[in-house]
């Protein structure tokens, strides 16, 4: 039988311990905005989370408060190349393994591309896309000994869509999906599911460094008129984590109400 699937007529096991029992899942950038969301669903499912954060301290708090007395919580910059490998390792000796990878950690800024210097650029290409490739890196190998594991990557609708936003942000997020549907032909051998979901607009986090006038047109295009919930997109998140996916491999799924469908 498949993992994950179970028989007519059967119960299944997650039903009543929740979706992710005993999952040992590691998500970036968990102090705020879309983060903590996908932290407090993925407890709320049964998960053992961890979470990175950098500059919230408060933040950082309120979302291990929610994830519970086993929330296991890293302070880590992960633009320095070495982080990615030691947060890795601080899992792996707090929860004995790896099973999940949740490459959240990102940030954007509204600049014109041509008045950008090449340290922001650097800046924002290590914490968008460089660090998910090392953190990446380090979470397979325990992943693919135990031949079994989930990495979701937290892309952008701007991404793979031709949209006003700050291009060196697109970029970074092109680039990830591009990761993200190589990486799974590379890791699907070892049972492991790599994934993208491709967000639009949600509440808290990166909303505040989108122009309200770029706000206003992404309403009016949208499906359901108003943006989205972090713990919409924790659902999804979850769900991909899960050994309810048994078949999603290298895709990127948009989240974003209908807004460019």
């Amino acid at each position: 039988m498949i993992p994950g699937m179970t028989i007519p007529g059967t119960t299944d096991p997650t039903a009543a311990a929740g979706l992710l029992a005993g999952r040992r899942i590691l998500v970036t950038g968990g102090s705020g905005g879309l983060g903590a969301g996908i932290c407090g669903v993925l407890a709320r499912e049964g998960a053992r989370v961890a979470f990175t954060w950098h500059r919230d301290a408060d933040g950082a708090a309120r979302t291990a408060a929610a994830c519970g007395p086993e929330a296991l919580c890293i302070q880590a910059d992960l633009r320095d190349p070495a982080a990615p490998g030691r947060v890795v390792e601080a899992v792996e000796a707090a929860f004995g393994g790896l099973d999940a990878l949740v490459n959240n950690a990102a940030f954007s800024e509204a600049v014109p591309f041509i008045l950008l210097d090449d340290a922001e650029l650097d800046e924002l290409m290590q914490l968008n896309l460089f660090a998910p490739m090392r953190l990446a890196r380090a979470a397979l190998r325990p992943m693919i000994r135990q031949k079994h594991g989930r990495i979701v990557n937290v892309s952008s609708f701007v991404g793979s869509r031709t949209l006003p936003g700050p291009v060196h942000y697109a970029a970074s997020k092109g680039g990830l999906e591009g990761f993200t549907r190589s990486l799974a032909h590379e890791a699907g051998p070892y049972g492991v599911l790599v994934n993208a979901v491709a967000a639009g607009i949600f509440e808290g986090g990166l909303k505040h460094t989108i122009p309200a006038h770029h706000q206003a047109r992404y309403l009016q295009a949208c499906a359901l008129g108003r943006f989205g919930r972090p713990e919409e997109c924790g659902e999804l998140v979850a769900w991909l984590c899960s050994d309810r996916n048994t078949y999603t491999q290298g895709a990127v799924i948009v989240q974003d109400g209908g807004t460019t469908g």
